[in-house]
């Protein structure tokens, strides 16, 4: 009696211990496959949202120095004319050209320096897929830490204006660098973007010393690249 006992006892246990097992092996499984799925989304969340975070700064930063600054042509460039008006050729105020190109970066990582933590919500209903459920709620709160530099250069182009008239261009090209830190991921985001500082039109044939105008080394050279 004893022994028959025993081996219930024994094959309850062993019964119990299976279960114990199937249900742990499903539970990682699960989470195995949660995690094939949702890893993917934070990733593309995560960029997509750091990226735009980078943009916003990179806008509001740039055009808050250009409105206060009221940047034009002849604050970088000085032209020079003969008797009869020709273009004969041009300097650049490197020290303007720095201190614009300063200004912008320092404007730009005070906005990027503001936003270093941001969330970002991922729809849980993309995890399922299909047209319906993408998109779609409950959505997962997601921390995003974001630490970048930027490079600032100013660069010109000249573009045919019509007739016998050339037109100068000057452009501010921002290159912002980051590191998005998001759960179990790191990502670098990079974004290029370019701004048109101020232009002229030279009438008549424009000397190539002109075509040639130098402005000066990057940001990074002058005053180093800021994390």
């Amino acid at each position: 009696m004893r022994r028959t006992v025993g081996r219930r006892d024994y094959r309850r246990t062993a019964r119990i211990g299976l279960c114990l097992l199937l249900v742990l092996f499903l539970l990682v499984a699960g989470i195995v496959s949660v995690d094939g799925r949702l890893r993917p989304l934070i990733q593309n969340y995560g960029y997509m949202s750091a990226r735009r975070s980078a943009m916003m700064a990179v806008h509001t930063g740039v055009e808050r120095v250009l409105s206060d600054e009221s940047a034009s042509y002849g604050d970088f460039i000085t032209v020079l004319r003969n008797d009869e008006g020709r273009v004969m050729s041009a300097e650049t105020d490197v020290a303007a050209v720095n201190r614009l190109k300063a200004a912008v970066s320092n404007a730009v990582m005070q906005e990027l320096s503001s936003r270093e933590k941001q969330v970002t919500r991922i729809p849980l209903g993309s995890l399922i897929g299909g047209s319906f459920f993408t998109g779609r709620g409950p959505f997962l709160p997601v921390t995003i830490h974001t630490s970048g530099a930027v490079i600032t250069t100013l660069s010109g182009e000249f573009t045919d204006a019509g007739i016998n008239q050339t037109k100068h261009s000057l452009y501010l090209d921002m290159t912002v660098m980051m590191t998005a830190a998001l759960p179990l991921e790191r990502m670098g985001v990079e974004l290029t973007t370019r701004f048109l500082v101020c232009e002229t039109v030279f009438v008549g044939e424009v000397p190539e010393t002109v075509l040639q105008v130098d402005f000066g080394d990057s940001i990074d050279k002058f005053f180093g690249a800021t994390d």
